[in-house]
């Protein structure tokens, strides 16, 4: 992929953490912001919608996708593929736009090592374990093996020490804003900066 000066916000959290509550929040913030819809072969689960919580594959496709190098990256998590296709990615930075992953810890990982610096990973968490017991409890999805999700929570946290930043989500608008001083402050680094930079006769400017 070609160089860019900006920077893709990868957002992680245990089941029942509330990540995707806020990334849609936080997408009505800014229209320059932009969630990259992942895939899955797993089928819906209640109220899920095709296009918008997950695109759903087939595992045919899926495998077809993959073979054709249509994944930035994929894994297969309780046995089902999932995964960011590569286009929707790809386009959006091209257009200078923040492209938002709502990813695993795994995914995190992979995508990271592809993109170095252009990857900003933050990891949020309910205030405490309790409160992730209760959201998990509550859920009306059609999940019914909760042990196993509160299993690989324990996993999952002990991973977020390899994150660069932590949100504690308590309130979905005091996150929120957190993630846009976040995404400020990825703005404003040299290392962005600096590739905006351009010589002219008279010193420098910005492009």
């Amino acid at each position: 992929m070609k160089k860019t000066s900006g920077f893709t916000l990868i957002v992680s959290s245990p089941s029942g953490g509330g990540k995707t509550t806020v990334v849609n929040a936080l997408l009505r913030e800014d229209p320059l912001i932009t969630r990259i819809v992942t895939c899955t072969s797993r089928a819906p689960r209640l109220g899920e919608k095709d296009g918008m919580d997950y695109n759903f594959w087939n595992r045919a496709r899926f495998e077809r996708e993959i073979k054709n190098g249509g994944m930035l990256e994929h894994a297969v998590v309780h046995g089902n593929y999932y995964g960011v296709p590569r286009k929707p990615f790809e386009k959006a930075m091209a257009q200078g736009k923040i492209p938002v992953l709502v990813i695993d810890v795994q995914g995190a990982r992979t995508v990271s090592k592809i993109f170095r610096e252009a990857a900003v990973l933050a990891f949020v968490l309910p205030p405490d374990w309790k409160t992730l017991e209760r959201r998990l409890l509550g859920r009306k999805d059609g999940t019914t093996d909760i042990s196993l999700r509160l299993r690989t929570a324990r996993k999952e946290i002990a991973a977020a020490k390899r994150y660069g930043y932590m949100v504690v989500n308590e309130d979905v608008d005091r996150t929120v804003g957190e993630l846009k001083a976040i995404i400020t402050a990825e703005k404003m680094k040299t290392v962005r900066q600096i590739k905006r930079m351009k010589n002219t006769a008279d010193g420098y400017k910005f492009y």
